[in-house]
Protein backbone atom coordinates (compact mmCIF):
# COMPACT_ATOMS: atom_id res chain seq x y z
CA UNK A 1 0.00 0.00 0.00
CA UNK A 2 1.21 3.27 -0.77
CA UNK A 3 1.10 4.41 2.83
CA UNK A 4 3.50 1.45 3.69
CA UNK A 5 5.99 3.18 1.39
CA UNK A 6 5.87 6.29 2.70
CA UNK A 7 6.28 4.55 6.08
CA UNK A 8 9.29 3.08 4.76
CA UNK A 9 10.91 6.36 3.17
CA UNK A 10 10.13 8.38 6.78
CA UNK A 11 11.66 5.43 8.63
CA UNK A 12 14.67 5.60 6.54
CA UNK A 13 14.13 2.34 4.35
CA UNK A 14 14.06 4.10 0.99
CA UNK A 15 13.33 1.93 -1.93
CA UNK A 16 14.64 4.86 -4.47
CA UNK A 17 17.67 6.69 -3.87
CA UNK A 18 17.47 10.26 -3.38
CA UNK A 19 18.68 11.94 -6.74
CA UNK A 20 18.59 16.00 -5.92
CA UNK A 21 18.93 18.21 -3.07
CA UNK A 22 14.96 18.85 -3.12
CA UNK A 23 14.07 15.63 -1.19
CA UNK A 24 13.80 15.99 2.75
CA UNK A 25 12.56 14.24 5.45
CA UNK A 26 9.76 16.61 5.31
CA UNK A 27 8.99 15.32 1.73
CA UNK A 28 9.49 11.74 1.21
CA UNK A 29 10.42 10.43 -2.21
CA UNK A 30 8.62 7.04 -2.58
CA UNK A 31 8.37 5.16 -6.10
CA UNK A 32 8.69 8.12 -7.87
CA UNK A 33 6.09 10.43 -6.51
CA UNK A 34 6.93 13.32 -3.52
CA UNK A 35 4.60 13.51 -0.91
CA UNK A 36 5.08 16.54 1.47
CA UNK A 37 4.35 16.19 4.84
CA UNK A 38 2.36 17.14 6.96
CA UNK A 39 -0.94 16.23 4.95
CA UNK A 40 -3.40 18.71 5.73
CA UNK A 41 -7.15 20.25 4.47
CA UNK A 42 -7.20 20.58 0.69
CA UNK A 43 -4.67 17.79 -0.26
CA UNK A 44 -5.89 14.91 -2.37
CA UNK A 45 -4.87 12.05 -4.11
CA UNK A 46 -3.99 8.40 -3.31
CA UNK A 47 -1.90 8.43 -0.51
CA UNK A 48 -5.09 11.14 1.35
CA UNK A 49 -7.17 7.89 0.34
CA UNK A 50 -4.97 5.48 1.86
CA UNK A 51 -5.45 7.88 5.23
CA UNK A 52 -8.74 7.81 4.92
CA UNK A 53 -9.05 4.24 4.55
CA UNK A 54 -6.53 3.68 7.61
CA UNK A 55 -8.68 5.79 9.95
CA UNK A 56 -11.93 4.12 8.85
CA UNK A 57 -10.17 0.43 9.99
CA UNK A 58 -9.06 2.23 13.06
CA UNK A 59 -12.56 3.13 13.76
CA UNK A 60 -12.77 6.31 13.29
CA UNK A 61 -15.23 7.16 11.20
CA UNK A 62 -16.29 9.46 7.94
CA UNK A 63 -19.70 9.10 7.48
CA UNK A 64 -20.24 11.71 4.97
CA UNK A 65 -17.68 11.38 2.10
CA UNK A 66 -15.77 8.15 3.20
CA UNK A 67 -12.43 7.11 1.32
CA UNK A 68 -12.68 9.95 -1.28
CA UNK A 69 -9.35 11.25 -1.69
CA UNK A 70 -9.79 14.46 -0.31
CA UNK A 71 -8.60 16.27 2.92
CA UNK A 72 -11.81 17.90 3.58
CA UNK A 73 -13.01 19.23 6.70
CA UNK A 74 -14.40 15.80 7.51
CA UNK A 75 -10.87 14.29 7.37
CA UNK A 76 -9.54 17.04 9.66
CA UNK A 77 -12.23 15.88 12.06
CA UNK A 78 -11.40 12.88 11.63
CA UNK A 79 -7.62 12.67 11.82
CA UNK A 80 -8.19 15.21 15.11
CA UNK A 81 -10.24 12.43 16.79
CA UNK A 82 -7.72 9.66 16.15
CA UNK A 83 -4.56 12.17 17.33
CA UNK A 84 -7.07 12.53 20.84
CA UNK A 85 -7.58 9.32 21.08
CA UNK A 86 -4.09 7.80 20.78
CA UNK A 87 -2.57 10.81 22.79
CA UNK A 88 -0.84 12.14 20.09
CA UNK A 89 -0.66 16.01 19.30
CA UNK A 90 -3.89 17.39 18.34
CA UNK A 91 -3.98 19.76 14.96
CA UNK A 92 -5.32 18.00 12.04
CA UNK A 93 -2.14 17.61 10.34
CA UNK A 94 -1.24 14.08 9.20
CA UNK A 95 2.54 14.34 9.59
CA UNK A 96 4.94 11.59 10.66
CA UNK A 97 4.08 10.30 14.10
CA UNK A 98 0.44 10.32 13.23
CA UNK A 99 0.99 7.90 10.08
CA UNK A 100 3.60 5.89 12.36
CA UNK A 101 0.30 5.80 14.85
CA UNK A 102 -2.40 4.98 12.06
CA UNK A 103 0.46 2.13 11.10
CA UNK A 104 0.54 0.34 14.20
CA UNK A 105 -3.18 0.39 15.45
CA UNK A 106 -4.56 -0.93 12.22
CA UNK A 107 -1.47 -3.64 10.82
CA UNK A 108 -2.79 -6.39 12.43
CA UNK A 109 -3.04 -9.15 9.66
CA UNK A 110 -5.52 -11.99 10.02
CA UNK A 111 -6.89 -14.98 8.27
CA UNK A 112 -10.08 -15.28 7.09
CA UNK A 113 -10.21 -18.82 8.51
CA UNK A 114 -10.35 -17.15 12.08
CA UNK A 115 -13.40 -14.97 11.41
CA UNK A 116 -15.70 -17.31 8.98
CA UNK A 117 -18.37 -15.17 7.83
CA UNK A 118 -22.01 -15.54 7.35
CA UNK A 119 -23.19 -16.35 3.94
CA UNK A 120 -26.87 -14.66 4.61
CA UNK A 121 -28.13 -11.59 4.43
CA UNK A 122 -28.21 -9.58 7.85
CA UNK A 123 -29.94 -6.18 8.97
CA UNK A 124 -31.33 -4.50 12.25
CA UNK A 125 -33.34 -6.58 14.13
CA UNK A 126 -31.73 -9.63 13.07
CA UNK A 127 -30.34 -12.30 16.15
CA UNK A 128 -28.15 -15.09 16.53
CA UNK A 129 -24.93 -16.98 16.01
CA UNK A 130 -24.55 -15.26 12.52
CA UNK A 131 -24.61 -11.88 14.11
CA UNK A 132 -22.56 -12.51 16.46
CA UNK A 133 -19.70 -14.19 13.76
CA UNK A 134 -20.15 -10.55 12.09
CA UNK A 135 -19.94 -8.75 15.03
CA UNK A 136 -16.44 -10.11 15.62
CA UNK A 137 -15.53 -9.57 11.78
CA UNK A 138 -16.10 -6.31 12.40
CA UNK A 139 -14.02 -6.19 15.66
CA UNK A 140 -11.16 -7.69 14.22
CA UNK A 141 -10.78 -5.21 11.18
CA UNK A 142 -11.05 -2.22 13.96
CA UNK A 143 -15.11 -1.49 13.03
CA UNK A 144 -16.26 -2.36 16.96
CA UNK A 145 -19.64 -2.43 17.37
CA UNK A 146 -19.30 -3.01 21.41
CA UNK A 147 -21.21 -5.53 21.72
CA UNK A 148 -20.92 -9.24 20.64
CA UNK A 149 -23.98 -10.41 21.71
CA UNK A 150 -25.72 -11.54 18.62
CA UNK A 151 -28.57 -8.88 18.16
CA UNK A 152 -27.86 -6.60 15.25
CA UNK A 153 -28.87 -3.35 16.64
CA UNK A 154 -27.51 0.49 15.84
CA UNK A 155 -24.04 -0.63 16.80
CA UNK A 156 -23.70 -3.34 14.90
CA UNK A 157 -25.89 -1.20 12.31
CA UNK A 158 -23.13 1.51 12.85
CA UNK A 159 -20.11 -0.36 12.53
CA UNK A 160 -21.53 -1.74 9.04
CA UNK A 161 -22.14 1.50 7.51
CA UNK A 162 -18.43 2.64 8.79
CA UNK A 163 -17.55 -0.11 7.12
CA UNK A 164 -19.29 0.15 3.53
CA UNK A 165 -18.16 3.86 3.60
CA UNK A 166 -14.58 2.51 2.83
CA UNK A 167 -15.43 1.26 -0.01
CA UNK A 168 -17.56 3.23 -3.42
CA UNK A 169 -18.14 -0.13 -4.52
CA UNK A 170 -20.52 -0.95 -1.58
CA UNK A 171 -24.16 0.76 -0.68
CA UNK A 172 -24.07 2.62 2.52
CA UNK A 173 -26.75 0.91 4.21
CA UNK A 174 -26.07 -0.80 6.98
CA UNK A 175 -27.26 -4.20 5.98
CA UNK A 176 -25.06 -6.82 5.45
CA UNK A 177 -24.96 -8.88 2.33
CA UNK A 178 -22.70 -10.88 -0.46
CA UNK A 179 -20.63 -7.72 -1.59
CA UNK A 180 -20.07 -6.23 2.00
CA UNK A 181 -18.93 -10.26 2.90
CA UNK A 182 -16.97 -9.83 -0.31
CA UNK A 183 -15.31 -6.84 0.99
CA UNK A 184 -14.78 -7.72 4.47
CA UNK A 185 -13.02 -10.93 3.40
CA UNK A 186 -10.86 -8.45 1.96
CA UNK A 187 -9.80 -6.85 5.22
CA UNK A 188 -9.69 -9.85 7.06
CA UNK A 189 -7.01 -11.38 4.40
CA UNK A 190 -4.86 -8.24 4.28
Amino acid sequence: MFIDDVKDELEGNSIQKKTKAKATKDSPQVKGISISLPLKEGDSGSFVRDIQKQLLKSGIGLPLYGADGFFGEETELAVMRFQRAYKLLVDGLVGPQTIKKLEEITKKKTETTDFPLPTNVLQKGDKGEAVKQLQRALKEVQFDPKFIDGIYGELTEDAVLRFQSMYQALLDDGIYGPKTRKFLNLELSE
